[in-house]
């Protein structure tokens, strides 16, 4: 006769588990196909279990039980053991008896103990991760060499740049960003004009805070926010994009094919974002200068046309041009640092994310870094500064 599994399932209800008052009895041996129906026979008579307050697990008509079905039976009976049912077996052979005992001992197994480490294992690690990094360093200076061969060779060809891609990626780096942009940089430069002027009033000199902020978001806040935010949005976008193309291997297909993946990849996103990054980083400074204003006014007193005349007395328009200029830089790390993360990804999903994650890191890492040398640079640059 041939049963479906439902029939089946009912049979081994039926010929080998039974439940009477607190005492689910076990007839012949369970095995491990059976364990479907082992969690909906207990599911059916948890209630009774409950309410009886104990169980008895009766293996007197039983010479064994396979390894997967005695674990669901030990599962169930752990769960009626935390909510305070009392559980005993009765009737166990010595084999079924040394089962239960084993998966007991899983339970009791002390979590395997951890090495201390020593001084040389920290200085070790801290070694590898240096070694690591220098790597890393070395081999994004490879890329951005080959990047930048391939630039050039699109500047003197460039009918061969993907020009459409190029448009693509200036509005998903530059024209969405341009929201998040504007209000970071408003509220920043409202709560910078507000606590600077909140000092300043106290030395009868709020006149100079227009002036202060004004250098605050020209020379440093608005470049570099618009770079940490594009970072944020588009370099963690190159390298998932990148990666995904690496884990489904069509960045080799286009190798194999013999396409430059550096002209097809890379360029198109780094020119996308030379030329959209001015003008987002125009838009922060105006947005800051803006809220600076805004918070001037309200909460100072100082009328729109004295904060503007005090700023125009203040700024020159190298201020202006000076993080335009700073903004090209930042464009040519977060495309680049972005793609190479996206092109070292190496097996799956998991491998994706951790990319991502340190695209956004060593993207903002190397701006600030980039932004320091250049801050140094513009001491010497911008007339009345000095040293």
């Amino acid at each position: 006769m041939i049963c479906t599994s439902t029939e089946r399932d009912q049979l081994v209800n039926q010929e080998k588990l039974t439940f009477s008052g607190f005492t689910l009895s076990v007839h012949g041996v369970l095995e491990d196909y059976e364990i479907d129906s082992i969690r909906d026979f207990i599911e059916e008579y948890k209630r009774s279990i409950f309410n009886a307050g104990k169980l008895v697990l009766d293996f007197s008509n039983s010479p064994g039980i396979d390894s997967v079905a005695a674990a669901v039976l030990y599962g169930a009976c752990k769960q009626f053991t935390r909510a305070g049912v009392r559980v005993r077996r009765t009737g166990t052979l010595p084999v079924i008896e040394n089962l239960f005992e084993t998966l007991a001992g899983f339970d009791s197994m002390p979590e395997p103990h951890k090495k201390r480490m020593s001084i040389r294992d920290y200085f070790e690690n801290i070694g590898e991760n240096v070694y690591e990094m220098g790597k890393t360093l070395y081999s994004l200076g490879h890329f951005f060499g080959d990047t930048l061969y391939a630039f050039m060779n699109l500047v003197l060809r460039p009918m061969k740049v993907r020009w459409s891609m190029v448009l693509y990626y200036m509005e998903e780096s530059g024209v969405k960003a341009i929201p998040i942009i504007a209000i970071l940089t408003w509220l920043l430069g409202l709560v910078l004009g507000y606590q600077a002027g909140f000092q300043l009033k106290e030395l009868a000199a709020e006149t100079l805070m227009p002036a202060m902020l004004g250098y605050i978001i020209t020379w440093e806040i608005g470049p570099m926010l618009t770079a940490v935010l594009v970072a944020g949005r588009s370099g963690s976008a190159y390298a998932a994009e990148i990666g995904t193309m690496q884990v489904r291997e069509e960045v080799d297909a286009l190798r194999v094919m013999g396409f430059d993946v550096f002209s097809y990849l890379v360029t198109p996103k780094m020119i996308g974002l030379l030329c959209v990054m001015p003008f987002l980083v125009l838009l922060a400074n105006f947005s800051g200068i803006f809220g600076g204003m805004l918070a001037g006014s309200l909460f100072l007193g100082l009328p729109p046309s004295t904060f503007i005349s005090e700023l125009g007395k203040a700024l020159i328009p190298l201020d202006i041009y000076w993080g335009m200029l700073k903004s090209f830089i930042y464009a040519v790390i977060i495309a680049n640092v972005g793609s190479f993360m996206g092109m070292r990804v190496r097996g799956g999903a998991s491998a994706v994310g951790k990319a991502t994650t340190a695209a956004v890191v060593l993207s903002i890492f190397m701006v600030i870094i980039a932004d320091a040398l250049l801050s140094l640079l513009f001491v010497h640059i911008r007339p009345g500064l000095s040293l």
